[in-house]
Order: C-alpha cells, then structure tokens, then sequence
C-alpha cells in the first residue's frame, strides 16, 4: 500500500549539518516579488465589478495576491530550523538590525519623499515621531515589517517545539505535529479578531502573532518538511484554482451583493489566498527549478538577494512615476508597466547597494 504523504526520516541532531540552498525558495521570492510590484501599479482602485477595466485588474490581483502569504511561508522555511544553528540573541540580534532599522529610515524616507510625490508641508516633529512609532501609517508597504517584527518575537517558541518534536517523536508522528501546528497557527485569527479592537498606536501590525501570520510560517515548514505524493499534489493544486476562483469570481461576488464580507475572499489569511499561495509553493517545489543551469540558479539567487530592497523602493518608485505623469495608466499596460517598475528597482537597489552603509542599514 503507497501511502499520499511521506514523511521525512528522521534525523540525528547531534551536530549541525550545513544547510542545503533551496533553489525554489529563491524562484518563489523572485516571482512573489514582481507580483507585490503588480498590486501596487493598479490604475483602477473603486470596486466596481461592471467595468471591464476592474476584471482585467480582479484577475491579476487574484494571482497577486499569494505574495505576501508566499513571503511569510518562505520566512518559515528559511528560518523555523535556526536553533539548530544559532542562539536567540543571535537570532534577535541579526533579524531586528535587518528589519527594524529599515523599517524606521523608511517611515522617514516616504514621510519627506511625500513633501514632493503629493505636495504634503514640511513635517512637523508630531509627524515624525508618529512615523517613528506606527512606520505604516507612512507607507503602506511598511505594514509587512511590522507584521514581520511580531513573527520574530515568537518564532523561536514555534522553533524549539519544532525541534524537540523532531528530536522526541517518530517521523509520522512530526509529520502530524507540523501540521497541526500549521493548522493552528492559520485557524488562531478566527478566536483572535478581538485583539483589533485595540486598534494600537504603535506598531499597528505588531499584533500579527496572534492574527495569523506565523500559521503561514508554519505552513510552508509543513509543506517543505513533507514527501507529497504526485495524487496529493495534484489535490494542492485542484484545491489552488478553486481557491484562486473563490478569490476572482466569489470575491467580486461579495463586492457587488455582500461588501461586509468582502474580507471572507480577499484577506490575505481568507481561505482562497491560503490554498492558492499553497499550491503555488508546492508547484516551485517540485518543479524543476533545480535543475536549470548554474547560471539561471545565479541569476535567481542574486535577485533574491535584492528581494528586500526591491520591497522598501518599488512603492516610491511608483509614486515618482505618477509624480512625473508617466503615460501608461491604461489597464492594458500594468503588466509592462509592473515590469518597468520592477526593472527599475532592480537596478537601483543593486546600485545603492554597492555602498557599503547603505548595503548594511538601509538597503540590507
């Protein structure tokens, strides 16, 4: 008898093995990348599903939208094993210079770069020192760093019950509790959605541990972890379209008949995105991304590194170009014109980057 999941032997942890690079993780974040870039060049922003401008923009948010689960799951994989290699205050110590510092230049970045994209008076101190506080309330992308900042405050609870499972408990049987965790971790919002109204003034997204977020994490932990079966891929997938048609046909659905329950298709922790962002992964998985040339894993390893830079400059980019009245602003050209912009910010954080300071505090 086969059976559809197979989990992975399990391991000696007597000494630490050096990591094996994972090709497809720098696949996901290439891609995830560009489709953050295409949600934020949408020319068409009312819901108005009559318009045939708004579907053109409905279907490529639809693909869009399992970027950022995408980015949390790849956080995940990347970094729920590190007390195999590291101490907490290693951990600490790394992610929030990584993180925090750019997340406070940015607000301040975005905050002046606004006295000349929207015409804004010059900031006050109060200004400022609510950029400094609540980094989003500046720039919308900024809202994943301080998402990201409450995942690392509890990610290493998440990482040392995952390695004494490991360590204590047969294959199968971890198999299961990575799982469960995943499931945990993604149905914790549903008994959580109290803590919105608290509505912080600090940190607005800080609150994400206890809103979903980290159960993206420990889903792609799942799904890297686990030997799936070509019969349950082919049911991730089957799962994804269906997830990535509740989000297309059910969320214009809700628009036009139920606005309320808009968020039932269109949040990122909605049933749709989480099977259409998991399907995705699972696909990058076990394509053959692996095997293509030295040079195009190269090529994809040198574009993830600008991933994060791309992530805090794309926006203001954007908000240049519509500064400058930039000519294409028909829907027929945001896939050409997301391209641009992520050309665009390719090149400038490669370039920024080569200045060393810039490469270790605003750009890491």
């Amino acid at each position: 008898m086969v059976t559809a999941v197979q989990p992975h032997k399990a391991k000696s942890h007597s000494a630490p093995k050096p990591r094996q690079r994972l090709v497809y993780l720098d696949l996901i974040n290439t891609v995830a990348i560009v489709w953050v870039v295409l949600l934020h060049v949408r020319f068409m922003t009312p819901d108005n599903p009559s318009s045939s401008a708004w579907w053109v923009e409905n279907v490529l948010s639809g693909f869009g939208g399992a970027a950022v689960p995408l980015f949390f799951m790849a956080t995940g994989i990347n970094l729920l094993d590190f007390t195999r290699r590291e101490s907490i205050g290693t951990f600490y110590r790394k992610r929030f210079t990584k993180i925090l510092i750019p997340l406070i230049l940015w607000a301040q970045i975005y905050l002046f770069a606004h006295i000349w994209t929207d015409s804004t008076p010059f900031p006050d101190a109060r200004q400022i020192l609510r950029t400094l506080l609540a980094p989003s309330t500046e720039a919308a992308t900024l809202w994943y760093l301080e998402a990201l900042v409450g995942v690392y405050v509890v990610l290493p609870v998440f990482s040392y019950a995952i390695r004494g499972s490991e360590q204590n408990r047969p294959a199968e049987a971890h198999t299961k509790f990575l799982w469960l965790m995943a499931a945990l971790g993604l149905i914790l919002p549903v008994f959580t959605q109290a803590a919105h109204l608290i509505n912080p003034k600090v940190m607005p997204e800080f609150i994400a541990p206890v809103t979903g977020y980290i159960g993206f994490c420990l889903l792609g932990y799942a799904l890297a972890h686990t030997d799936l079966s070509r019969r349950w891929r082919i049911v991730i997938y089957a799962l994804g379209a269906a997830g990535l048609a509740g989000y297309i046909l059910g969320g214009a659905y809700l628009i036009a008949e139920h606005p309320a329950l808009k968020p039932l298709a269109r949040e990122y922790l909605s049933i749709p995105l989480i099977l259409w962002a998991s399907a995705v992964l699972v696909f990058c998985k076990y394509s053959r991304i692996n095997r293509v040339s030295p040079t195009t894993q190269g090529i994809l390893k040198k574009l993830t590194a600008l991933t994060f830079g791309i992530y805090l400059v794309h926006l203001l980019l954007i908000q240049v170009l519509r500064t400058l009245q930039f000519p294409l602003t028909d829907v027929q050209w945001e896939i050409p014109y997301t391209l641009l912009v992520w050309a665009l910010s390719v090149v400038a954080v490669w370039g920024l980057r080569l200045i060393p300071p810039v490469r270790r505090w605003v750009l890491p």
